[in-house]
């Protein structure tokens, strides 16, 4: 079975739209319980991609927007 770290990188796009497709099978109720419970699994890695690709955003965002104040905090 693969593990987080032998899933190769998919893009926050690519997670997202996995993740609806899981949730529009779930909703539509056509699944089986063993095959229902493999989908939310598969949900919830999609789900843990989207956070991890939305963190590395985040932090990176935060590093430029410092950077960008302490340029405009030294005197020229």
């Amino acid at each position: 079975m693969d593990t987080a770290d032998d899933a190769p990188e998919v893009s926050f796009e690519q997670a997202l739209a996995a993740l609806d497709d899981v949730l529009v099978r779930l909703e539509d109720g056509d699944v089986g319980l063993e095959e229902a419970i493999a989908l939310f699994e598969k949900g919830q890695a999609h789900l843990a991609a989207c956070r991890a690709r939305l963190e590395v955003a985040r932090t990176r965002i935060e590093e430029l927007t410092h950077d960008t104040e302490a340029d405009q905090d030294e005197p020229f």
